[in-house]
């Protein structure tokens, strides 16, 4: 039996690629390419903050308080919305994500699964024009990290693998797949839930650009 090797590092840059995606993709099918539009949606100052601290220290430091994900900790990530296809625009992206951390390799610490995930995600785009007029909300939810579902590359996806569930405003109505462009282990911040929210801002954080591909 030939034994697989595989390091802690490189494992969790397969199960990071994608923690906060959403955004969405025609899965083909009997739908014509004229049925969809692709969203290019770029997203400033993110935070991810860390389930590690009892309530009574939530949101107490304001200072920059690093922490590093495990294991059935809970995510919760907050962006700010900057650019929609290349144009200015506002808005606020945030997710809510169960880490779980699965890896079809047996590693300490590790989930052992036949798929590399992060974990399951709950996730919004609430989208705003350029003079803070709202436009709509994007929400999506299904499988945070690894690689993005079949097909979707040709779509600019590259991480994670969610299904947009629907959208409010001018997203009424709308379904699709969800992922990242750009991997998010090359700029996440990961902070403790006992650093206060209001400094995100102040803080350096990443920036991500995801792809959304909407259905109708």
């Amino acid at each position: 039996m030939r034994t697989v090797r595989v390091s802690f590092s490189v494992v969790m840059a397969a199960l990071a690629g994608g923690f906060l995606g959403s955004i969405v993709f025609s899965g083909g099918g009997t739908h014509a390419a004229s049925a969809t539009t692709v969203l290019q949606i770029d997203v400033d100052n993110i935070t991810t903050y860390l389930g590690d601290v009892d309530p009574s220290k939530l949101a107490t430091r304001a200072v920059s308080t690093p922490a590093a994900p495990k294991p059935f900790m809970n995510l919760y990530g907050i962006g700010d919305i900057y650019a929609v296809d290349g144009k200015p625009a506002r808005g606020t992206w945030s997710v809510f994500t169960a880490l779980n951390f699965l890896a079809p390799v047996k590693l300490p610490g590790l989930a052992i699964a036949d798929t590399f995930r992060g974990g399951v995600a709950v996730t919004n785009f609430e989208i705003l024009n350029a003079d803070m007029t709202p436009r709509g909300t994007l929400m999506a939810m299904g499988l945070a990290g690894g690689q993005a579902p079949p097909l979707s590359g040709a779509f600019g996806l590259r991480f994670g693998n969610m299904a947009v569930a629907g959208g409010t405003g001018e997203f009424v109505g709308v379904r699709g797949v969800a992922g990242e462009a750009t991997n998010p282990t090359d700029s996440f911040r990961f902070a403790s839930t006992s650093e206060d929210p209001s400094i995100r801002r102040d803080v350096n954080g990443g920036k991500l650009t995801f792809v959304v591909t909407i259905i109708r």
